[in-house]
């Protein structure tokens, strides 16, 4: 078990238990999945390969590849593929959210925080910086022409708020409401 996994089930948990009504565990917000995906416009074979290379490199995963959207006019040609995408659950999501909380965003230069969710389950930004991820900067010559990560977390919460104090327990970095 991760020790990020461990700090969710040792103090997340039971400061759940103790900060509201809960009859069983199994009604705890938790993190279900992280969702990771990598492309864009281009379909050139070099871009996919090297985005399929990357996630790879990043979460220890074989990544699937996606293929653009469907268009009208040109159904009979086979759709291009334009990059790869991860789901994580269970241990290797606890060690990619550890990974990114701890390691990657101290190191993208004026970061000030994430904004705090939008939506109820699932939380989603974008890392313009591939080269956070220390595990890319050597293979720069094959990375270098990379787009955004978009990683997309999904939670078992019922409200925003409680999405909130899911992301504060797990060290996710909110920026504080405007309002």
């Amino acid at each position: 078990m991760h020790p990020f996994q461990t700090h969710y089930n040792k103090v997340v948990q039971q400061d759940f238990i103790l900060s509201g009504n809960v009859s069983t565990v199994a009604m705890l917000p938790r993190p279900k999945k992280i969702s990771l995906s990598l492309g864009g416009d281009r379909s050139t074979d070099s871009y996919v390969v090297s985005s399929l290379a990357a996630l790879n490199i990043l979460t220890g995963q074989k990544p699937c590849v996606t293929q653009q959207k469907f268009v009208q006019q040109r159904n009979n040609s086979p759709r291009e593929a334009v990059g790869g995408k991860v789901t994580l659950r269970g241990s290797s999501m606890y060690s990619f959210l550890y990974k990114l909380l701890f390691n990657v965003l101290p190191r993208i230069r004026q970061f000030e925080g994430l904004r705090s969710p939008a939506h109820e389950k699932v939380y989603c930004f974008l890392l313009k910086d591939m080269f956070a991820f220390e595990e890319l900067v050597p293979l720069f010559p094959y990375f270098e022409d990379l787009g955004s990560l978009q990683c997309q977390f999904y939670f078992t919460t019922k409200s925003k708020a409680e999405a909130v104090v899911l992301g504060h327990s797990l060290k996710l970095c909110f920026l504080p409401n405007e309002n």
